[in-house]
């Protein structure tokens, strides 16, 4: 198949499918990986997409952010690993907030196959889809406006309820982190629930994967202080390290 042919027929499978790994695209097509690769250089390049760690995706022309539906297919053991680092943080009866972030969603997983009995309350309607079906879960369901991108619930009522309860633990995780500005979002809406879920918990923790720490997508910050702990997947740098440790803040990878 000829380059001209290649680049159609992965924007058309991103049309439909919105992203694609290089392993499955180059299946699709019948070419190595390298092609592939090379092809989403060129193409990003030519701004017809946007590449990730293994893949690539459409973008929103109004929003930098990726979506859940993206996310979910990215970085997958990365987050389950993450996830597997959280959960040994939760004791039986603990009352867990979680935000909509993908990272939560392999949390609420890992939390409904180890049958603790917790109460957790989120935001994130497929958590609570989730946590609906386990016995072992006391599952309070935050509602207010359904935001689709992020398969979850927005708005002063959301606020509103979280601002109700203090949480034992709060597992959080922002789009990205900047040493200058803080926490990264790209939806101030998005960004006054996590400060809350923070806010209300006594342990403050952030899930992150290592790709959030040279992420530039966001466009609205808050403030790294405050937080307890950082669980991600790779050791940051010693920058980084050295940053978190004025801040008092531990880091788990």
């Amino acid at each position: 198949m000829i380059k001209i042919e290649r680049h159609s027929q992965i924007i058309r499978y991103l049309e439909t499918h919105n992203v694609l790994s290089i392993a499955e695209i180059a299946e699709i097509l019948k070419c190595s990986e390298e092609t592939i690769r090379k092809d989403l250089i060129e193409l990003e390049k030519q701004n017809r997409l946007k590449r990730t760690r293994g893949g690539a995706y459409l973008e929103n022309i109004y929003d930098r952010g990726f979506g859940n539906y993206i996310k979910k297919e990215l970085m997958k053991d990365e987050k389950n690993y993450i996830a597997i680092m959280a959960m040994k943080r939760i004791k039986a009866k603990d009352l867990i907030i979680m935000d909509s972030s993908t990272t939560c969603v392999e949390l609420a997983k890992n939390l409904i196959d180890k049958k603790i009995y917790v109460s957790v309350i989120t935001n994130s309607l497929e958590i609570a889809n989730l946590c609906s079906t386990s016995e072992n879960i006391n599952l309070i369901a935050i509602g207010g406006e359904f935001h689709n991108k992020t398969n979850s619930f927005i708005g002063h009522q959301t606020l509103d309820m979280i601002k109700t309860y203090r949480a034992d633990i709060a597992f959080v995780s922002f789009p990205t982190i900047d040493m200058e500005f803080g926490l990264g979002e790209n939806n101030i809406e998005n960004l006054k629930i996590r400060k809350n879920m923070l806010k209300h918990s006594k342990n403050k923790i952030l899930l992150m994967d290592h790709t959030k720490f040279t992420d530039e997508s966001a466009v609205i910050f808050t403030e790294i202080e405050g937080i307890d702990t950082i669980i991600t997947d790779q050791e940051p740098s010693k920058e980084w390290k050295n940053l978190l440790l004025g801040k008092e803040i531990e880091v788990e990878s």
